[in-house]
């Protein structure tokens, strides 16, 4: 597993939950205008089906989705089908001085105050941990659950309540981001194979320029979800992993071969010696030439 980030890890330290609403909410059919609200809404799609528009893009929502409506991102339920369970919660992922005052929003932004707009919330929660709007993980039945025992505790609201509402909101959090950490696995795991290939082709070509593009082509993905999948088995971009390859093969030359540091540089792909010293130094912390001379004695002309 990566290591955290130092804004990851600072948010996660910072999470202090607290539930504004809490409700099993079951219609017959479910509409609902268009609306941005200040705090997150968490929404689990129990029984029924719902069409649902966020910001411009229309999600089809089946049983066993979870929803996370963000802070200030417009939305609008446009139909359902059957009748819907809906469990859901609404809540701030920090503890915020005014938590008491700041009321549930039906508004669209139009309609809202200057002072209502600054409700709005950080959304930490998609900018930081990357948690997306529509959620489909493989251990929903487990938030599931942990979303039921939230929604009784809210209803009693006994005096523990305050201490029982984080811990279960918390709860929730780490069930999602560890779902989709599993569904981000099966997802390397079925582009292995194709990630490889390309892998083994920028090491074939590591003294051409291989377009983003085209590797991504090689392996059937996006630019956007290859980049993430190469970094994620690798640890490195698809630049980063050529830029490492082509320094550890101009260090084979410096120490196997008599050729001098700039016919080094061409050979593995750089187009002046300032570029490949540059990168060079980047990755090994030493230059080049101080490289030859500490590793065979021999200081280059």
């Amino acid at each position: 597993m990566e290591a955290l980030s130092i804004s990851k890890k600072t948010l996660l330290l910072k999470l202090s939950p607290n539930v504004r609403r809490a409700w099993n909410h079951r219609v017959p059919e479910m509409r609902l205008q268009s609306r941005f609200i200040f705090d997150y809404e968490l929404l689990y799609l129990e029984k029924g089906g719902l069409t649902i528009r966020i910001d411009n893009e229309i999600h089809i929502i089946k049983p066993g989705d979870i929803v996370l409506f963000k802070p200030g991102k417009e939305h609008e339920f446009i139909e359902s089908s059957g009748e819907c369970w809906m469990p859901h919660i609404h809540f701030d992922a920090l503890n915020e001085e005014n938590f008491e005052e700041v009321p549930i929003n039906f508004k669209n932004r139009s309609e809202c105050s200057e002072q209502e707009v600054r409700w709005i919330r950080e959304d930490v929660l998609g900018n930081v941990l990357q948690i997306p709007d529509v959620i489909q993980i493989e251990n929903h039945g487990e938030v599931l659950k942990t979303l039921q025992q939230l929604i009784h505790a809210y209803e009693r609201r006994d005096l523990d309540f305050y201490i029982l509402q984080k811990s279960l909101v918390l709860k929730l959090l780490y069930l999602i981001v560890k779902g989709l950490e599993a569904s981000e696995s099966n997802h390397l795991r079925v582009h292995h194979k194709s990630l490889d290939t390309v892998a083994t082709l920028i090491m074939d070509r590591f003294d051409q320029t291989v377009l983003l593009e085209d590797l991504s082509k090689t392996a059937m993905l996006s630019v956007f979800h290859f980049s993430r999948l190469f970094k994620q088995k690798y640890g490195l971009t698809p630049h980063q992993f050529q830029m490492r390859y082509r320094i550890e093969k101009a260090k084979d030359l410096m120490i196997y071969s008599p050729l001098s540091v700039s016919a080094i540089a061409e050979k593995v792909g750089y187009g002046s010696v300032y570029a490949f010293s540059k990168a060079f130094k980047q990755i090994e912390g030493i230059s080049p030439r101080k490289f030859i001379q500490t590793y065979t004695g021999v200081l280059d002309s």
